[in-house]
């Protein structure tokens, strides 16, 4: 999951909340945040990886960064910040959900 907002938005809250309420549900997760200052100061990606807990006692392997084209659900604050994350590849029309604000 990929989360792109702008700072005090509260993508930082809302990612800790997710990744607290996967943990106390099972679910093996990580989230890390990306600061981008290409086009303005402040844009940030939160990425979030989330799989079910197995009865394996090998623990998975995540990864720290967001690949292009493999984000399954990507949320953003606003029109721009969608935008944004399809010019970089992250968003696939075959794999990804995005969900946008059209408000700005």
């Amino acid at each position: 999951m990929l989360i792109a907002a702008l700072g005090g938005e509260g993508g930082g809250v809302l990612t800790k909340w997710l990744i607290e309420a996967a943990d106390r549900s099972g679910w093996y997760c990580q989230s890390t945040s990306l600061a981008g200052v290409a086009q303005r100061t402040g844009a940030t990606i939160y990425y979030l990886e989330f799989m079910p807990r197995t009865h394996s006692e090998m623990k998975p392997v995540m990864s720290l960064f967001p690949a292009q084209g493999d984000i399954d659900l990507a949320v953003t604050s606003e029109i721009a910040e969608a935008g944004r994350m399809i010019s970089r590849g992250f968003i696939s029309p075959n794999r990804t959900t995005l969900i946008s604000s059209s408000h700005r």
